[in-house]
């Protein structure tokens, strides 16, 4: 799995570069103001060893040997899906490196991910995002995701912000990868 994009080469990430990539996640989530630098979220983020054996991919976007940033991808059922149903391949942990966003590197990430998920025969490529993410929103529609608003879902991660009422509501978007008949 390979896509190139002027210098910015998209290819599953290598064993060499898990910590690097990990490192590049949490900062862009923290830098973004997506998450604090004490958010348990940030040890998900940088461990990327940890889920690669038990998700589809982690793909990361390479100009030369530098890591720009990355995503993985995960099937509906597993612990990391969120909104994946059968069929779909889900979208995690896209994030670019702060000094590397607009060079349109999510673009190449996700398509990469297209081109996996097709290969695969998957229906759909499936992700969520938080509120506070809008510029990534403009990526996913750009792109040509369409919103699902019916799928949307209350951040569940945090029990007390659920039961009050104060969860951050995630925006669902799709892809679809076959022709619909």
């Amino acid at each position: 799995m390979s896509a190139a994009t002027g210098t910015v080469t998209v290819r599953t990430v290598d064993p060499a570069d898990v910590d690097r990539l990990g490192r590049v996640l949490a900062e862009a989530y923290v830098a973004g103001e997506v998450i604090g630098p004490d958010d348990r979220y940030v040890r998900d983020l940088r461990d990327v060893a940890g889920r690669l054996p038990h998700v589809v991919a982690v793909l990361a976007a390479y100009d030369g040997a530098e890591v720009l940033g990355g995503l993985t991808l995960v099937e509906a059922g597993t612990p990391e899906a969120e909104v994946a149903v059968v069929g779909e391949l889900e979208v995690r942990m896209l994030a670019v490196a702060p000094q590397h966003q607009g060079r349109k590197v999510s673009l190449a990430l996700l398509a990469a991910a297209e081109e996996l998920g097709r290969a695969r025969g998957d229906d759909a490529l499936v992700l969520s995002s938080l509120p506070a993410m809008s510029a990534a929103h403009r990526v996913y529609q750009r792109y040509g995701f369409d919103r699902v608003v019916e799928r949307d879902w209350a951040a569940d991660w945090d029990p007390q912000a659920l039961a009050d009422g104060t969860a951050p509501t995630l925006s669902v978007y799709r892809l679809p990868l076959k022709e619909s008949s």
